[in-house]
């Protein structure tokens, strides 16, 4: 009777193991290229945004007590703008936020990277017409901007990231938020 029960938990346990494996070898050889992928994306953002940007050089975010919310920063060498890359979460998980920032910290265009939100709660939140309500906008102009109801998680998630962005921008260029 003891063999009937401890032999299917350790054929069950071996068999959990086994795939456990084989999920970790297939990141191991995946990881690398979806976020090699993953920084093209943002790669060819960051022109869409700065189009007249000659050059983006990353700054070191280790010289800077910035929020954690931001994962890059981009100057460019021609003083066009900055790039800045943040991630707050929404309602369904992480939204990843590309904003452009003129030299006079206003928001030039903003680009939503990734998201796994809900589309049909995200939509309006990303959308051009809500979305360029930040375009030219400083930090204290994107306050007056209405969070989206029906989408408040994700609308107020979407304002944090650009507050974040702003935020980095003062820090990296020697201001204050």
């Amino acid at each position: 009777m003891r063999k009937d029960f401890v032999m299917p938990v350790v054929v069950l346990s071996l068999l959990c193991l086994f795939v456990t494996g084989v999920l970790a070898i297939g990141h191991h050889f995946t990881h690398p290229v979806i976020e090699r992928a993953a920084a093209e994306r943002a790669r060819m953002a960051m022109v869409v945004i700065l189009p007249d940007a000659q050059a983006f050089d990353e700054v070191d975010l280790s010289l800077f007590n910035l929020p954690a919310a931001v994962h890059a920063v981009y100057s460019t060498p021609n003083n066009v703008g900055y790039a800045v890359i943040v991630a707050t979460m929404g309602f369904a998980g992480e939204i990843r936020v590309l904003c452009g920032i003129d030299p006079q910290g206003r928001v030039i265009r903003t680009v939503i990277l990734a998201d796994s939100e809900t589309p049909s709660f995200s939509a309006p939140v990303f959308a051009e017409s809500h979305v360029s309500n930040y375009w030219g906008q400083d930090r204290q102009g994107i306050e007056a901007i209405p969070i989206i109801s029906g989408s408040t998680v994700t609308s107020v998630a979407f304002k944090n990231a650009v507050r974040y962005a702003l935020d980095a921008f003062a820090i990296v260029t020697g201001g204050t938020p």
